[in-house]
């Protein structure tokens, strides 16, 4: 229950709800996502406010995994101001940005709910885990032309951001996997680990730790009231300031168990002991470094079409991409283009809504599929008022239906003012 509980009170981000200011204007958004593609709410609810998980609840949750499985969670708060002069216009914003991002294999899990005595025999593959967490405030400075072209506009934009790396946390294993003989007579780890953490000894809550810098670049083609947009946003990185825990390695575990020569013998003082070989052997020396990690980036094509219908005034459709490669560990170049696609965890988005004017509320019916949730979605947005219009909405509205058997949780509350 606690999840529509959450929808009606927590302020959630859509990207397909854009905002349509025409006029010189300020406005607040609040946003806040959770979105998986396997994964549902009923997991979220118990990983964070705890509970007993019996063997039903940990057999469901496995049925529902693919073997790539993605988390991806945002919350944010941006103040933005747009101004119109003549065929230019400016834009300003300034946004505080909190962004986790969990990619995971069904092996992994597995071992984490059911530990790996019912896999004695098999090896349990571990590639592509991710783990990522990242703070950071962004400073948006943008500028927009408009050019006249007969009968048609052409407007170019773009803008340039600074990021003020606040804290990361990433834990990347390239290649991982996991081997338990029959009986458990033995256990081979074999992994490539990184790992990255900001100092951790300065918290503070706009704590600059890294330096980053982000893109935009849009195309807007205006034509007999129709409108097409090719967009690239937040194309950008955050270089973080040399930390002492930076781990690297690359490296096979094998455990053989202990042996006890003398049962009567046998205790505590044995026990550390012997264990204390095994973690020599498995123990990571931190060192100092940096680490480049990358934003979301977005870049998509979208279509505006008015129609001459009594209940409908318009419609948009379109589609999103989004590009986050986990690790900078190679040049640019066409392999790592794909890298960014594939690792950001996030399929081909497809969205279509519409407008319709009532006589107290502008409501704005959506329906998409893909995205982190990969699934197909129904979203609805209502505005209130034009001089200080209001928007309230939500990207999956079946969320409120499905509770916690929803993979994903989306609302957005904006507020602004014309002037």
């Amino acid at each position: 229950m606690i999840f529509p509980l959450l929808i009606l009170i927590l302020p959630v981000f859509s990207h397909a709800a854009d905002t349509t200011l025409t006029n010189d204007s300020i406005s607040w958004k609040s946003e806040i996502s959770l979105e998986s593609n396997s994964l549902n709410m009923d997991f979220a609810n118990r990983m964070l406010f705890g509970g007993y998980i019996n063997e039903s609840q940990k057999n469901s949750w496995i049925s529902k995994l693919d073997d790539n499985n993605t988390i991806f969670s945002e919350v944010s708060n941006t103040l933005s101001f747009h101004r119109n002069f003549g065929d230019n216009s400016f834009f300003f914003s300034i946004a505080d940005r909190n962004l986790a991002k969990m990619s995971f294999t069904k092996d992994l899990m597995k071992v984490a709910l059911f530990g790996n005595y019912n896999y004695q025999g098999d090896t349990l593959h571990f590639d592509k885990t991710n783990f990522t967490l990242d703070r950071f405030q962004q400073i948006k400075l943008g500028y927009g032309k408009i050019f006249k072209i007969q009968e048609n506009n052409l407007t170019i934009s773009t803008a340039v951001s600074y990021l003020n790396g606040n804290h990361h946390l990433s834990f990347t294993a390239e290649n991982a996997s996991f081997y338990t003989a029959p009986f458990g007579t033995h256990n081979s780890l074999d992994y490539d680990m990184n790992v990255f953490a900001t100092d951790t000894a300065n918290f503070k809550y706009f704590q600059n730790n890294g330096n980053g810098f982000a893109f935009d670049f849009a195309i807007n083609f205006e034509s007999k009231n129709k409108k097409y947009t090719l967009y690239l946003d937040d194309l950008g990185y955050i270089n973080w300031k040399e930390s002492e825990l930076k781990y690297n390695t690359d490296t096979s575990f094998s455990f053989n168990g202990f042996e006890i020569e003398n049962l009567l013998d046998f205790n505590d003082s044995i026990l550390e002991a012997e264990s204390d070989k095994y973690l020599e052997d498995i123990y990571i020396k931190a060192r100092k470094g940096t680490v480049k990690s990358y934003i979301p980036a977005n870049f998509g094509f979208k279509m505006e079409t008015p129609l001459n219908d009594h209940y409908f005034s318009k419609y948009i459709i379109g589609f999103n991409l989004k590009w986050q490669p986990n690790q900078d560990n190679q040049l640019l170049s066409f392999e790592k283009v794909l890298q960014g696609f594939y690792e950001s965890g996030y399929s081909p988005y497809f969205y279509l809504k519409t407008f319709t004017q009532t006589k107290n509320a502008l409501l704005i019916p959506q329906i998409s599929i893909g995205g982190y949730s990969q699934k197909l979605s129904f979203g609805i947005t209502t505005q209130f008022g034009n001089k200080i219009p209001i928007r309230i909405g939500t990207q999956h509205l079946e969320s409120i239906f499905k509770g916690k058997e929803s993979n994903s949780l989306s609302v957005y509350l904006q507020t602004g003012m014309k002037f």
